[in-house]
């Protein structure tokens, strides 16, 4: 692993998660990680500072259950499927769609927790929409782990492939493409950003290099690499927990 550091219905609802009370931000009372929704995993302290991993479908919601089967002291951790809404007029392909649609979703679950701001963990086509919750609420979001920030969504393999071919719509997310519309934004991103993805990223593909260009207001910024073309949740476990824990430590050591 390299390091490089440079100093009505809640919508909520959408998810499985719902408020308890009135202002309270939606949340999921439990012990040991669980389902509670369509592809929504909650784990870990129900009062602890708030980790929210999007990633890119729910079919992708196992490969992160592990980390959650573990889950620090005086943390929650959500993960979630990107939120989109549903192709309209037999719409079957979304490349370089808008991610403040998604964005807005995943504000009722931007909860303070003893002024403990969340924590938004972007993975794949979950990044640009990670970056787009910290522009539009950027009082409610702590800091950013962004993980194979300009990967396409994996087409999903072999017998599950074909199935969904025959009752979902094929949807493509391109997300090179969505950052790329945000860029001329992204200097206004002020919190702690870490960027993780493999250190054999095809030719062609610009990775972290293109946001480290773009990302010159954050008050540090982090790039993690790790061994291979992309970043797997079994395979990089560590290096995982390990960007998380020093994220965490510098938003604590700004105040957030």
């Amino acid at each position: 692993m390299t390091i490089h550091s440079s100093a009505g219905r809640p919508a909520g609802a959408a998810f499985g998660i719902v408020p308890s009370s009135p202002g309270e931000a939606p949340t999921a009372r439990c012990g040991a990680s669980r389902e509670v929704g369509p592809g929504c995993v909650v784990a870990g302290d129900p009062a602890g500072r708030r980790i929210i991993l999007v990633h890119a479908a729910s079919s992708e919601s196992r490969a992160w259950t592990r980390l959650l089967r573990a889950v620090p002291a005086g943390q929650e951790w959500v993960a979630v499927p990107r939120p989109d809404p549903a192709p309209i007029n037999g719409a079957s392909r979304l490349r370089g769609g808008d991610p403040g649609v998604p964005a807005a979703a995943l504000r009722p679950l931007l909860a303070l927790r003893r002024s403990r701001k969340p924590l938004l963990i972007g993975c794949g086509s979950g990044v640009p929409v990670a970056l787009r919750a910290v522009l539009d609420f950027p009082e409610l979001v702590g800091g950013l782990l962004l993980i194979d920030p300009m990967t396409e969504e994996a087409a999903r393999p072999g017998v599950l492939r074909r199935i969904a071919a025959r009752i979902l719509p094929p949807v493509a997310r391109d997300s090179a493409a969505e950052l790329q519309a945000m860029a001329p934004t992204l200097d206004a991103v002020r919190v702690p950003v870490t960027l993780v993805q493999g250190k054999d990223m095809p030719d062609g593909f610009p990775g972290a290099s293109f946001l480290e260009q773009r990302l010159t207001g954050c008050r540090n910024l982090t790039v993690v690499t790790v061994p291979g073309q992309q970043v797997l949740p079994a395979k990089h476990e560590s290096a995982i927990r390990g960007a998380l824990a020093a994220l965490v430590a510098s938003v604590e050591r700004g105040g957030a």
